[in-house]
């Protein structure tokens, strides 16, 4: 399984429940990343999404600890995708072991799995997974979440790093680390 995150040179992702900058680029490289695959996360992530509608064309699986956090309006929208032709599946799973069996099912069936959030379940998920897509971006805002610092972490490796791009004079670029 794959995460893909945007961090802060600090490794910082969040403040307030909301991302810390939505840069163009990079919103555009995560749809297209993940287009067509599956996509783990947590029902804040999904709460935070427009009408808390799963992602289109992909297999939303939502890891819920708790039945209220099963959203109507969410499944109504995955329903209404599915119904106008598109690939959205919404799955809620009630423990990590279910969210990690469902991604290595559709790893076996030649799926892409990706997960994008937030902090609890990049955490709790990330041993699961061999490789991390993060953009590193240099804006300035104070972080109150952060995602684990694959620099210090002996199991982790800088495998490739994309050539520096710029949005609003804030800094970024793409980077894949792979676990050792």
């Amino acid at each position: 399984m794959i995460e893909i995150v945007n961090v802060n040179k600090k490794w910082g992702i969040g403040l307030g429940g909301d991302l810390l900058i939505n840069i163009p680029g990079d919103m555009k490289f995560f749809r297209e990343t993940t287009k067509d695959a599956v996509v783990i996360m947590g029902s804040t992530t999904l709460d935070s999404f427009p009408g808390m509608a799963p992602l289109k064309n992909r297999t939303n699986i939502v890891l819920i600890d708790d039945e209220n956090k099963i959203r109507p309006e969410a499944l109504a929208a995955a329903k209404a995708d599915k119904e106008a032709g598109l690939l959205t599946e919404l799955i809620y799973v009630r423990s990590l072991s279910e969210a990690v069996l469902a991604g290595q099912d559709y790893e076996k069936k030649g799926r892409k799995v990706f997960v994008i959030g937030g902090a609890t379940v990049y955490r709790i998920m990330l041993p699961y997974c061999d490789t991390c897509m993060v953009t590193v971006n240099d804006c300035e805002k104070e972080a109150d979440t952060y995602y684990p610092d694959l620099e210090t972490s002996p199991e982790w490796e800088m495998t490739e790093q994309g050539p520096e791009n710029e949005w609003n004079g804030v800094k970024y670029k793409f980077t894949t680390w792979k676990r050792i």
